[in-house]
């Protein structure tokens, strides 16, 4: 595995996915749908990849992850493209589930590639390298996106189709791969295979998993929200690009810098429930305050720093609870969860924002806490089992 080619695929990856994320609000408008639609679309986009980030997992565990990353990513292509093209709600609908769809596969089997190909010695500095260069593409994407929504809207989408294409040739010429000899999967696959292994994980572990998904839809409320927040605000795509860049620097850095120094403590359950409760107290204090602008630029960045170091100490936590012949498997039913947290979030956050943004974010903090208390009974429960290890 080479490093530096894969940290590069990780920011193209980046940069691609979140190219319309900062015009998405504005041409939902010019649909002349209401607010709460903006939910619904991100969780269509989200209901694709749980639907076959699991799939993903097991074929690339079965039969290698790099062709199938290039099927993910040309199905994306393809949807995005359709997306510019086409103007029929219902259409749109269909392509932003095939999108999440394509979606799912490089998300899915790169991290599970990464993880497989690295030691417990590396691990914690690949994931953290891997989030700070996904923070730099997502980072240099909304800014790029913020300066070109001033001008352009649907053309981004087409964008992303032709971007699409340079990704696929990269992961074809950068992405190398060995056939594993010691594959546990036999030959035949079943497409509903995949989605059986959800009935055979231990309790404790399944709630952890769903503790990641109230997580993630506080990290998705608070994400996409701001970006309607600042808009509904009377402040411009400008400034809100200029708020994803700073946002995104200090997520660099974090991962960077911080995260390497502190990684002994990474991956402990009790590390990541006091990071969910001190997240929640930002929270509030944040969208209390009147001056959104100013408590974005210095509060907030507390959370970003906290987010960063939950995001790497949560994977870490993972990839040292499950075999490595099922490394892509356990990726695609965590990357469920977190699917499922990414519909829930906008969906229910939709409709919140619609009747006072500020209960949206009180919601946001209730999603950690509880989380954080689930934390804290897996915790407790890992303590007095005998194989605190054993997951299925």
């Amino acid at each position: 595995m080479n490093r530096k080619i894969l940290y590069i695929i990780f920011m193209f990856q980046a940069f691609i996915f979140n190219l319309t994320n900062v015009i998405t609000p504005r041409y939902l408008d010019s649909l002349h749908l209401e607010k709460y639609m903006f939910g619904y679309f991100l969780a269509l986009w989200s209901l694709g990849m749980l639907l076959s980030s699991p799939i993903w997992g097991e074929l690339g565990d079965r039969f290698g992850r790099k062709k199938f990353v290039v099927l993910g990513i040309l199905i994306y292509g393809i949807s995005q493209l359709g997306f510019y093209y086409s103007s029929n709600i219902y259409l749109l609908v269909l392509l932003r589930v095939t999108s999440g769809i394509g979606v799912g596969a490089p998300v899915t089997l790169l991290l599970s590639y990464m993880v497989s190909n690295s030691n417990k010695g590396n691990r914690t500095r690949n994931l953290s390298m891997r989030m700070a260069f996904i923070t730099i593409g997502s980072t240099v994407s909304y800014k790029v996106s913020g300066i070109l929504g001033l001008h352009f809207t649907r053309e981004l989408f087409l964008g992303q189709s032709v971007l699409s294409i340079f990704f696929i040739l990269l992961v074809i010429f950068g992405m190398k791969e060995k056939k594993d000899p010691h594959c546990a999967y036999p030959k035949q696959f079943n497409i509903f295979n995949s989605l059986k292994h959800f009935r055979k994980l231990d309790r404790t572990f399944l709630m952890y998993l769903f503790s990641i998904t109230l997580t993630t839809m506080t990290f998705t409320n608070i994400d996409k929200f701001i970006d309607v927040y600042v808009i509904d605000s009377t402040h411009s795509s400008s400034i809100l690009g200029n708020i994803k860049m700073v946002i995104g620097i200090v997520f660099i850095v974090t991962n960077f810098v911080l995260i390497p120094r502190i990684k002994e403590y990474l991956g402990k359950v009790y590390l990541l429930q006091m990071i969910q409760v001190f997240m929640a107290v930002i929270v509030l204090t944040v969208f209390m305050y009147s001056n959104i602008i100013i408590m974005l630029y210095t509060v907030f960045l507390g959370f970003v720093v906290l987010k960063a170091i939950f995001v790497t100490s949560e994977q870490f936590y993972l990839s040292k609870q499950v075999p490595k012949e099922e490394l892509g498997l356990f990726m695609g039913l965590r990357q469920s969860f977190v699917c499922l947290g990414m519909i829930l979030g906008p969906v229910i956050g939709g409709h919140i924002y619609t009747s006072a943004p500020i209960y949206l974010f009180i919601f946001s903090v209730i999603c950690l806490l509880s989380s954080s208390l689930i934390l804290g009974y897996i915790d407790f429960s890992y303590k007095v089992k005998s194989s605190p290890n054993q997951v299925v």
